[in-house]
């Protein structure tokens, strides 16, 4: 089953990149994801499981984040950086006021 992994994050999205940025989390495994029409990427069967995409960025706990990659293998790298997915940490912040 696939891995996610978020990376080359900012806090500001407007924030000119002149370096990788900051390394995000990897979640999983899950079932499967899937990215919609380049607004979210939903994943697992449960409601809320969903990452949404501002601006070209995924969101997720604070941060924005420029890139992300799927896998199914995990090195030790992404196992140090595995969490569990919390639903109310991709609420982008608009939509938590």
């Amino acid at each position: 089953m696939p891995y996610l992994m978020l990376w080359h994050g900012r806090t500001d999205r407007d924030e000119e990149m002149n370096n990788w940025g900051e390394n995000g989390p990897v979640f999983g495994p899950f079932p499967f994801f899937h990215m919609t029409y380049n607004c979210e990427i939903a994943f697992s069967d449960e409601c809320g499981h969903l990452l949404k995409i501002v601006d070209d960025l995924v969101y997720y706990d604070g941060v924005y984040y420029g890139d992300w990659s799927f896998f199914d293998e995990l090195d030790h790298g992404h196992r140090c950086r595995l969490i569990p997915f919390d639903p109310h940490k991709a609420l982008v912040p608009n939509e938590t006021d």
